[in-house]
């Protein structure tokens, strides 16, 4: 049996069901697609069949700064994101260049194993509340100071995450359990 160097596994329990995000080479996807529809109780819950997104340092930092940012709960809702993504397309984050639409965002979550994911309509409804470039940022949706204040802070904790993994030791941020 052939060995797969790049297979990568994420797995959470979901109530009775486990979900699981595998990162297979090309060649291994659609097998692992029709074995799935012999499985009647599976679901292909999220795919990623883009060659667009590489996995390189850039992903593996952001995969880590999200994961801090999901662990010290600074993403309150699943909306919290909106910010991550205009913030991206604001170009604050350097080296990352914006997303064409919510689903390419959400696609782009998918592949860095984020565990849950906001919907296209969420994405969409809070991008359309937000105006202006980070930092200045104005709401539609509130007008409350420490709403706005932590909205813009998601960002900040962002870019702090970043920095900081971004300096780990190689084989640090392998092992890394943020």
């Amino acid at each position: 049996m052939k060995s797969w160097p790049a297979f990568n596994l994420f797995s959470q329990t979901l109530g009775t069901m486990k979900e699981i995000t595998f990162r297979v080479p090309d060649n291994m996807a659609q097998l692992l697609k029709e074995w799935a529809k012999h499985i009647p109780e599976m679901e292909i819950v999220c795919r990623q069949e883009s060659t667009e997104y590489g996995f390189g340092d850039m992903d593996k930092q952001m995969a880590l700064a999200l994961e801090v940012l999901r662990q010290n709960k600074t993403i309150r809702y699943l909306y919290d994101y909106t910010w991550i993504m205009v913030a991206i397309g604001d170009g604050v984050i350097n080296g990352m260049g914006g997303f064409r639409s919510p689903q390419k965002f959400m696609d782009y979550l998918c592949s860095l194993g984020v565990e849950r994911i906001p919907s296209r309509t969420t994405l969409s409804t809070f991008n359309n509340n937000v105006y202006g470039t980070y930092p200045d940022w104005e709401f539609t949706d509130t007008d409350d100071p420490q709403e706005i204040l932590r909205r813009k802070n998601v960002v900040r904790q962002l870019i702090s995450a970043l920095n900081k993994v971004k300096f780990l030791p190689s084989e640090q941020k392998a092992e890394q359990k943020l």
